[in-house]
């Protein structure tokens, strides 16, 4: 007695042949899964490298959706962020190149740093600081209070000269 091929519950579309339609759902399930695992790696690789000075570990960076949008995420696990921006012609542009130093309430050097975009993520122990940021030569400060992971924020704004 002659056997009969196993069939798919699938129907064949279009005039494919069997094998040319499992085929093709073979291929379209093998494009979903990259998709899929991509996506869950992408907001951590573009993620910019940890540095580290002294015991300070920090991010900087966030030039480009993707690395702004991990750093925005990350914020969470950092006492600590910064935001920088430059307003000009009445919208605020972000900016890079801040440099940055943060003492702490003994007036110590804890971090001297240049920011490499517009955020710069800071690991801090629990106490009272002072962050200074300095572009183009105009310095501002702010007291901040780190009590714990994502607590403290601090952003600075400069003024540029219209380009009108």
């Amino acid at each position: 007695m002659k056997q009969e091929p196993t069939r798919s519950l699938a129907r064949p579309l279009n005039g494919l042949s069997q094998a040319q339609f499992n085929r093709s759902l073979m291929v379209a399930a093998l494009a979903g899964a990259v998709l899929w695992a991509a996506s869950l790696s992408s907001a951590h690789a573009a993620l910019p490298e940890t540095q580290k000075q002294g015991n300070v570990e920090y991010v900087t960076g966030g030039i480009g959706l993707d690395e702004s949008q991990s750093l925005k995420a990350a914020e969470k696990n950092y006492p600590l962020s910064l935001l920088f921006a430059r307003k000009l012609d009445g919208k605020n542009d972000y900016t890079a190149d801040v440099k940055v130093v943060i003492t702490d309430a003994k007036g110590a050097t804890i971090l001297n740093a240049t920011s490499g975009g517009p955020y710069m993520l800071v690991k801090l122990p629990e106490g009272e600081y002072k962050v200074s940021a300095t572009l183009d030569g105009n310095e501002q400060t702010r007291q901040v209070s780190v009590k714990g992971n994502g607590s403290a924020h601090a952003g600075f704004e400069w003024s540029a000269k219209s380009t009108k």
